[in-house]
């Protein structure tokens, strides 16, 4: 099996152009959504998600609630901590590989020295990781410019035209767009970009 994996991050007005310079700017986890796909016939194998409670900014801005829909009040009653998000996500993914639309991976990783409690050990190992953004992008260049949530509408693919910056409606974006290059009779991938010899 592969996973589309997509993250939701803490973040404020100006966040992004300053590269999360600003004092106190923390990417810090508040969303994980990801499925986990037949990597031969593309279907639907399960759904994750899951919201996190930040503890640098354990109040989220404004901006980020407009963006992405997530409330001050779901995150008091829904979100758990990263250590326990991350485990049940490590769960999900059972060893197989996990694919982001951008480097998702390196922002798990922030999270690590974020939030993880030191001592703790994870569930399992961070699973091999391939951010196809840079392969979609060059075989599907109308993609260069689109978030995630904009890939399946803006390629025709069913679904909403847009999501509003929810991680698991994002990664049902993704997996239409992968559908998209199966049906173009290319890979789903590059796999000269996996991390490791053999692939999914």
């Amino acid at each position: 099996m592969i996973v589309i994996f997509d993250l939701e991050y803490t973040t404020w007005v100006g966040a992004q152009d300053r590269g999360w310079t600003g004092a106190d700017e923390f990417r810090e986890i508040v969303q994980i959504g990801a499925v986990r796909v037949d990597p031969v016939t593309l279907a639907l194998d399960g759904e994750f998600e899951v919201l996190v409670q930040p503890v640098r900014n354990p109040r989220l801005s404004a901006f980020f609630q407009q963006l992405t829909g997530i409330s001050q009040d779901a995150i008091t009653e829904r979100g758990v901590g990263f250590a326990e998000a991350l485990d049940l996500f490590l769960k999900f993914c059972d060893g197989g590989y996990a694919l982001s639309y951008g480097n998702d991976m390196v922002i798990l990783g922030e999270n690590l020295v974020l939030q993880y409690p030191p001592g703790r050990r994870t569930a399992g190992p961070l699973p091999p990781f391939v951010n196809i953004r840079p392969y979609l992008n060059r075989v599907l260049p109308s993609t260069v410019p689109l978030a995630a949530g904009s890939l399946a509408g803006a390629l025709g693919r069913p679904g909403p035209i847009e999501s509003n910056h929810d991680a698991l409606e994002d990664c049902h974006s993704i997996l239409e767009t992968l559908r998209h290059l199966r049906e173009m009779g290319l890979p789903i991938f590059d796999l000269t970009a996996a991390p490791s010899a053999g692939p999914p």
